[in-house]
């Protein structure tokens, strides 16, 4: 057993063992599906490919901010709430070979595509604590994700991924990105639990 502390005792940034080839998930996936606008509600050039969605449908809500879109329809929604599996899954055998390991613990999660300008500003996906940590983040940055075309900045460091790698990311601590060209990762939500951070622990690149 390892709790998220312990798992945090390994780095915020862990690079895992379960990898996927970029340039094959670009042809299965970016050409066949209508991006989405993510957060909608922000003028901010970013687009989303859902992998998991509410019922397997590609509209887009799950791609909202999800505290915004249950206050305006009265409903309770979470990051793991999304977790039926759409075509842009079903169709891609390359994704499923960095998203099946997490099959059964997996929330919302899509492929996100920040063209030149756009950005997530300085924030903590856990603004507030809480005892539970609900869900974590697994990150496989695909194309263009280090500096100079993107610059992903972490607890005040620049990081830099190899494209196609899943990490774990402790995204409690502030985080920005700012994209210079056309960028692409895919962003996993899967649930903190025991057997997540087994899978985690069994999977460090470098044990």
């Amino acid at each position: 057993y390892m709790s998220y502390s312990r798992l945090l005792t390994y780095g915020d940034v862990i690079p895992l063992r379960f990898k996927c080839s970029p340039e094959k998930v670009r042809q299965e996936c970016f050409n066949k599906y209508e991006w989405k606008q993510y957060n909608p509600r922000k003028k901010i050039p970013r687009y989303g490919l859902s992998i998991t969605s509410l019922k397997g449908e590609l509209d887009g809500i799950d791609l909202d901010s999800i505290v915004e879109y249950n206050k305006e329809n009265n409903v309770r929604y979470t990051e793991m709430s999304f977790n039926t599996f759409t075509d842009v899954y079903h169709n891609s055998p390359e994704l499923q070979k960095v998203v099946d390991p997490w099959k059964g613990h997996l929330g919302r999660s899509h492929i996100l595509h920040l063209p030149p300008g756009g950005y997530f500003p300085p924030h903590k996906d856990l603004p507030i604590y809480t005892p539970q940590q609900g869900s974590l983040r697994i990150l496989i940055p695909l194309i263009d994700c280090n500096v100079p075309d993107l610059y992903f900045i972490h607890d005040g460091k620049t990081l830099t991924f190899q494209d196609g790698r899943a990490y774990f990311v402790n995204t409690n601590k502030t985080h920005s990105l700012f994209s210079f060209n056309d960028t692409y990762m895919i962003v996993l939500n899967v649930a903190s639990n025991d057997i997540t951070h087994k899978i985690i622990g069994d999977n460090f690149l470098h044990s």
